[in-house]
């Protein structure tokens, strides 16, 4: 029987086991470079094409990082004020909604006034106003508390700084690093592996690329909808659903359930609710049958319920990181899955043509 346990494999079982415990030692400062990556990985194609027009390869570089950090300048200053003054206007009215939603429940539990004391309901009243204040103010104090430690600060400014700078490298080595982890690749396994990247590779650029312009059409299209029927804080909550659509319906439900609580403290019009439904109509059609199948197709070749657990173990195990990179981490676990089928359906175990030892 062939042993696996050679000094190779041992060695390189070693290997992962430390760049594992190595990437955990250090997720705290993983963001801008991981990103970074991400970001090289999308924006390579666009570097190549300015290379072939006899432009330096370090000048392309620096024209494809100069031009997207420009275009991220340009979208916070038309986008960040429009948001900011929808969240601070939404925190003023916090004490608004908590009456209205006061009010709704006030109207399912009014049958049982017999038995409740006025009294007891003023009690009951007060009691649930204050929860639902505590707990939204609760809520918006925690994220204060976060964005204003040092942790959350040193990130926001090596996202800042940092990732700009990386990009611009990655983007400039792109070749030089390819070249490097070609030559690791052992010689008699060359072709399989590279025939393994080529898939993986076309599975990622595909999907990570069209699922980010699924994502920005989306939230374009939510924001200005939303807004168009009046909905209050209608380009926060359309853009945060084009955003969490890269989760299958997660952004569509999120943006669905908000719209409506926001469209009951407003006593929307019966002709603003068919806006409202007509919206989301329009916009899961646009997403299921149009956008999803077009930019992305079926390149991640993943069941949308897996991908919503990649997400979440992606969470658990590496916060934010681990999101960042679950659906792809799953798609490369995908293609190895697939190709170790197929040689599983070639094999004397599987077809029953082996002969057993007695």
């Amino acid at each position: 029987m062939k042993s696996y346990l050679t000094k190779t494999n041992i060695f390189l079982l070693l290997v992962c086991l430390s760049i594992i415990f190595f990437i955990g030692a250090v997720q705290t400062i993983l963001l801008p470079f991981v990103l970074s990556f991400v970001l090289a990985y999308i924006l390579h194609p666009l570097s190549a094409k300015l290379e072939k027009c006899h432009i330096s390869q370090g000048l392309a570089s620096l024209l494809v990082t100069f031009g997207f950090c420009l275009l991220v300048v340009m979208v916070f200053l038309i986008v960040v004020p429009i948001l900011q003054a929808q969240v601070v206007d939404f925190m003023r009215r916090i004490p608004q909604f908590s009456s209205s939603v006061w009010d709704y429940l006030k109207g399912f539990i009014s049958y049982t006034k017999e038995n409740i004391t006025p009294e007891q309901m003023s009690e009951l009243s007060v009691a649930v106003r204050d929860s639902v204040v505590s707990v939204l103010m609760a809520i918006g104090a925690g994220l204060s508390q976060i964005l204003s430690s040092g942790i959350a600060i040193f990130n926001v400014l090596a996202l800042i700084v940092i990732t700009p700078v990386v990009l611009f490298y990655i983007l400039r080595d792109w070749g030089k690093i390819q070249k490097q982890v070609k030559s690791i690749i052992p010689k008699d396994k060359k072709d399989v592996l590279q025939s393994v990247w080529q898939e993986i590779n076309n599975t990622l650029s595909g999907f990570i690329r069209g699922q980010a312009m699924v994502c920005l059409l989306l939230g374009i299209f939510y924001g200005i909808g939303l807004s168009a029927v009046g909905l209050d804080f209608g380009m926060l909550v359309g853009l945060l659903a084009g955003v969490l659509s890269f989760v299958p319906y997660f952004g569509f439900g999120t943006g669905l359930v908000l719209s409506v609580f926001l469209a009951l403290m407003q006593n929307f019009t019966m002709g603003q609710w068919g806006g409202l439904a007509a919206i989301f109509t329009v916009g899961q059609v646009l997403e299921s049958y149009i956008l999803t199948p077009y930019l992305v197709g079926d390149k991640i070749g993943l069941h949308p319920v897996w991908v919503i657990f990649a997400l979440l173990a992606g969470g658990v195990l590496a916060g934010f990181i681990g999101i960042l990179i679950a659906v792809p981490t799953a798609g490369v676990i995908g293609v190895l899955l697939r190709r170790f089928l197929k040689w599983y359906w070639t094999t004397d175990f599987y077809l029953g043509t082996g002969k057993e030892k007695k």
